[in-house]
């Protein structure tokens, strides 16, 4: 017996069997081809870009599994400058609550840390532009310009960054780990709290930090705007290590610091006085407490080497400053550069003005060239406002209202009663 077979139907049966083997083929490499494509690329771009608020440029775009994007060649634009921060492998894994970012290396330098900080005060102060937790983890991260040690240089394992972004009810929060190669780690903390933390109105911003390992100046400088120290310039080679308290109510900075500055560029530090300097100090922060935007108390311990500064600047140390002319001062006409061997003092500052004393190996004196004391320190305490006019530039008549100057009227304690310098001397 035969079984009838209708060629009609044998066709059908080869095309439905082709047609549902082939088309679902089809609409996959379809959709792989449109997540390869430019356009795909681009529309990733604009969603990461319009969330960042900063310019993005990606070379490739991948999807490495459900959820999980990896870019390549990532550039974050840095506003109003024409460098870029660089990403090279970048993996983003989208969840409901969270995003998870994990990057191979990264190296940041000033216009980074700008960046950086200008995203982390949008997260934490705009909750519905950024709803989801964030976690980021980078592998290999540096500063750049910073100067590692023989030990790193020689292959030490790389320094680990781990940032973690979360909410909760009103508050959100960033807090920053950095392991060295060595074990030991580096934290920071900032928390916008709801209201002053006491249940009033308005917000409360706090920051807390440690640094064990050298951190340069500049990068701190770039993550300390809207702060009393901003524009603060301590020269590109500086670097810092210490501890930081603080919080801000209502737009006014409470906190203390405490730590050590080493590689201070003197020439940077004098720059804004217009006056020239060469050689490098060293600077211990003993105590640093201000409230509400003003100065509380300060200690710093400030050593210096072999450098070179202004006849200028001594005559203003004397002049205004009251300060002592040692054996080795003299008068030299034309803006001539002075000389010295070592120079060091312990600066006191607080509500009864400033206290200048002599660093111990200086017998006394402020500095020494030739083993003879070129200043000594003023005997008593200063008003604080004979340090403002002295660090007021030239040309200031009535007050210090520009450069240093200004700046320290505006931070310094508060005192009863403040005298007014009798002379200007060089400045």
């Amino acid at each position: 017996m035969f079984i009838e077979r209708s060629a009609g139907k044998i066709r059908f049966a080869r095309t439905v069997f082709v047609l549902a083997g082939l088309l679902p083929c089809a609409a996959v490499a379809a959709w792989a081809l449109h997540l390869r494509s430019p356009g795909h690329r681009e529309a990733v771009r604009e969603a990461w870009q319009a969330g960042l608020g900063v310019p993005v440029r990606v070379a490739a775009i991948e999807h490495v599994r459900p959820g999980v994007v990896r870019a390549r060649d990532l550039e974050l634009l840095v506003p109003e400058s024409p460098r870029a921060l660089t990403v090279p492998v970048l993996e983003v894994e989208t969840g409901a609550t969270e995003v998870r970012i994990r990057v191979e290396r990264l190296e940041c330098g000033v216009e980074g840390a700008r960046l950086l900080a200008a995203v982390a005060g949008e997260w934490l102060g705009r909750a519905a532009r950024f709803p989801r937790n964030c976690v980021i983890d980078i592998a290999d991260f540096s500063w750049a310009g910073a100067v590692r040690d023989a030990e790193s240089a020689a292959g030490a394992a790389p320094a680990r960054l781990r940032v973690e972004c979360v909410s909760q009810g009103g508050s959100r929060a960033i807090r920053a780990v950095l392991e060295g190669p060595t074990g030991g780690a580096d934290e920071v903390r900032v928390v916008r709290l709801e209201g002053d933390g006491n249940g009033a109105g308005g917000e409360r911003i706090e920051v807390t930090g440690a640094a064990a390992a050298s951190l340069p100046v500049p990068i701190l400088m770039a993550f300390a705007r809207g702060t009393p120290v901003e524009g603060l310039d301590l020269g590109p080679e500086a670097v810092a290590t210490g501890s930081l308290r603080a919080h801000c109510d209502r737009g006014r900075w409470s906190g203390a610091v405490d730590g050590r500055i080493e590689r201070v560029d003197l020439a940077a530090c004098v720059a804004p006085l217009q006056t020239r300097a060469s050689g490098e100090a060293t600077v211990v922060v003993r105590q640093l407490e201000w409230a509400d935007g003003r100065l509380v108390g300060c200690e710093l311990d400030c050593r210096a080497g072999r450098g070179r500064i202004e006849q200028r600047f001594l005559d203003g140390l004397v002049s205004t400053l009251g300060c002592r002319a040692g054996s080795a001062f003299r008068v030299l006409t034309g803006g001539r550069d002075r000389g010295f061997d070592a120079a060091g003092c312990l600066v006191r500052i607080d509500g009864r003005g400033v206290e200048l004393l002599s660093a111990a190996a200086l017998g006394g004196a402020l500095a020494v060239a030739d083993g003879l004391a070129l200043v000594e320190p003023p005997v008593g305490i200063v008003p604080a406002e004979r340090l403002a006019w002295f660090l007021a530039p030239p040309g200031a008549v009535y007050a210090p209202s520009a450069g240093p100057g200004a700046w320290l009227m505006g931070i310094m304690p508060r005192a009863a009663q403040a005298e007014r310098p009798g002379g200007r001397g060089g400045f």
